[in-house]
């Protein structure tokens, strides 16, 4: 796993080589973590620089340095991510005249593009990465993203030079960039616990969405224009759902189970490829229990796994996940972590995701990295389970509701978004009413299940000169009309939650402790087979994830997993009134409220106190907290 970053300038000429050199190298040194072992700066006379930091994983010789050119001499790379089917493609490459001269997936990426060309060669590929690829020839910039979203990359304007970088921290080393907050982007912020892509935290910098590509010319960076037009999206989720859903699968229980075992044996086998050693993060659950299990048997050696747990959590994980462990002979870990060890994390986590990030379990995620990188290089990891297979309550709480939402009466759904509307800027009215009073007056199953996921009904009260923007993919997956409510909200969740939040945790954790984490659940095929299936395949008799229990139950008993989800977060509550109260009043007083000019003091003031008085909205004040913590650590950086 690796960091990239780079500029383009808007006319050759504009910066002198040593100039572009100076700042990517600059960009580059922010993203050290994502790559200690070696790194890499290429300047052209074009006016373009790529800047590298390597992780190694795959071909550790020389080989594998970056950027690298390819065999024509007309592409120049800075590669971050794995293409696990590469051998595969090296062989086809081969037949076609291809040699090569190391081991590495990025010399196939390179091999790939010189014989199909880039959109055709990202439609082949199966991995998770980001690139910039500079094309001699036609002087022309391109980044792209995977399929699902799995590696970042952000990219934007500053000054008169297109910037990107796998992470805000190294953009924010370009000596001209704006870090102006986007107050759209923090109402998103305080509605969805994360900013959603393309949206990042500042004004005129997104993040590039998942199985998207975009290129750039020095002609697109001539005047006002927004490249931002320029993004092709490769490969879409919503296409993916719609076809598979139209053609779904037929075959019987059994069928089902066979074809799930046979793509995750597929997918964990080429996952676990690498020249370092390889473990697995083990929660416990069915989802990481599943790729554990299977990784095992296609392991010489019991397979290092790793779990943590909070000292006093009742909800934690890991005595399951130990048992598991146990069962399958693994060489496990296991660590249980106090308040106070998982707080000494709390000053990095603003450096860390280096954007307002609401979910606290953010950092069992970080403790868990380090535990993992302390005696392996790669780590799988369940993700995508959840998304792909109705693995959150949530998805049969909300469609009952849905059914009893449909028999009201028109009528009252409409007095109600009356009500909704006069009491929008009503900021002393009680949450769960307004929560309440949207899910009536829904028309939709995914504006229902909006006004219960997100933290705030109403979030531009709290914020200086906002509006709600409204997330584009939630138009398109209405557009779609799918077959099924259930559908509707996983390819909501597919298309954000898991790109925008899960993933970003994943990624942002792991990568500051320099681990690599493989997600085999996340195999496009998988993926695709997924939305074939109808739902009675995914829920029965009130349990989710019934086609992957079924195949989990091939390698572990059932005595060992049949238990409810526990989740994976962080106790909150507690640390708010004990070690952190002190923490909090700081980043809530009035004089700081009033001095950064970014929330309306008044509503934030008063959730402070409801929190104080009734014991209660504690997820909804981390948010806020969260947010403080980042704006905090900005502006002592910038003063630094």
């Amino acid at each position: 796993m690796c960091g990239l970053a780079g500029v383009l300038s808007r006319f050759p000429g504009d910066e002198t080589a040593s100039s572009l050199k100076d700042i990517a190298h600059s960009m580059a040194s922010a993203l050290i973590h994502r790559g200690p072992d070696d790194n890499g700066v290429w300047v052209d006379e074009a006016g373009v620089a790529l800047a590298h930091r390597r992780l190694s994983i795959q071909d550790l010789s020389a080989c594998g340095h970056q950027p690298m050119h390819s065999a024509c001499n007309r592409y120049v790379v800075a590669f971050n991510g794995e293409i696990y089917n590469f051998p595969d493609l090296w062989l086809q490459l081969e037949g076609l005249g291809a040699t090569f001269s190391g081991h590495s997936d990025t010399e196939v990426l390179l091999a790939a593009i010189s014989h199909w060309g880039i959109e055709k060669s990202l439609q082949r590929f199966n991995g998770m990465f980001a690139f910039a690829l500079w094309d001699k020839k036609e002087k022309m910039l391109t980044l792209a993203r995977d399929r699902i979203g799995k590696k970042p990359l952000y990219y934007g304007r500053a000054g008169h030079q297109f910037i990107f970088a796998s992470e805000l921290k190294a953009l924010a080393r370009h000596p001209s960039f704006n870090n102006t907050i986007n107050p759209d982007a923090l109402s998103l912020y305080l509605q969805y616990n994360y900013v959603p892509a393309p949206y990042s935290i500042y004004k005129n910098i997104y993040k590039l969405p998942q199985g998207c590509m975009i290129s750039v010319t020095h002609e697109d960076l001539i005047g006002n224009s927004t490249v931002h037009q320029n993004v092709i999206e490769y490969w879409s989720a919503y296409t993916v759902a719609k076809s598979c859903m139209e053609t779904p699968f037929i075959g019987t229980e059994h069928d089902a189970v066979q074809i799930l075992d046979d793509l995750l044996c597929d997918s964990i086998r080429m996952r676990m490829i690498s020249d370092v050693p390889v473990g697995v993060l083990l929660s416990g659950g069915i989802d990481s229990s599943t790729v554990t299990a299977i990784a095992q048997t296609q392991s010489n050696s019991p397979v290092k796994s790793f779990s943590i747990g909070f000292l006093g959590c009742n909800k934690s994980e890991t005595a399951a996940a130990k048992k598991i462990a146990r069962h399958l002979n693994t060489d496990h870990t296991e660590l249980y972590v106090s308040g106070a060890d998982a707080l000494n994390i709390l000053p990095e986590i603003p450096h860390i995701f280096d954007e307002p990030f609401g979910d606290s379990s953010q950092i069992p995620t970080c403790i868990v990295s380090r535990l993992a990188k302390s005696k392996v290089t790669v780590a799988l990891t369940g993700d995508g389970g959840d998304e792909l297979f109705y693995g959150y309550k949530r998805y049969l709480s909300n469609r009952k509701l849905w059914n009893l939402n449909r028999n009201l009466p028109h009528f009252i759904r409409a007095s109600l978004s009356q009500f909704m509307v006069a009491a929008s800027n009503l900021a002393q009215l009680e949450y769960k009413l307004l929560k309440h009073i949207a899910t009536i007056r829904a028309n939709h199953i995914l504006d229902l299940y909006q006004s219960r996921i997100c933290k705030f009904i109403n979030p531009e009260h709290l914020i200086k000169n906002s509006h709600n923007p409204v997330l584009e993919n939630i138009a398109r997956i209405k557009s779609l009309s799918l077959s099924s409510p259930e559908a509707e909200m996983m390819l909501l969740d597919f298309t954000s939650f898991l790109t925008d939040d899960v993933l970003v945790k994943v990624d942002r954790a792991s990568m500051a402790a320099s681990l690599e984490v493989r997600n085999p659940i996340l195999d496009y095929r998988i993926v695709e087979f997924a939305w074939s299936l109808p739902v009675d395949l995914k829920i029965r008799e009130g349990k989710s994830k019934h086609v992957l229990r079924k195949t989990l139950e091939r390698y572990v008993p059932t005595t060992l997993t049949d238990r409810p989800k526990q989740g994976f977060g962080s106790p909150v509550q507690h640390w708010i009134n004990g070690p952190l109260r002190d923490w909090t009043e700081d980043l809530l007083s009035e004089e700081r409220l009033n001095r950064d000019g970014i929330f309306n003091t008044k509503p934030v003031r008063q959730l402070w106190l409801d929190c104080q008085r009734n014991n209660k909205s504690y997820s909804k004040l981390w948010t806020i907290l969260m947010f403080q913590a980042w704006h905090q650590h900005v502006n002592s950086t910038m003063t630094d």
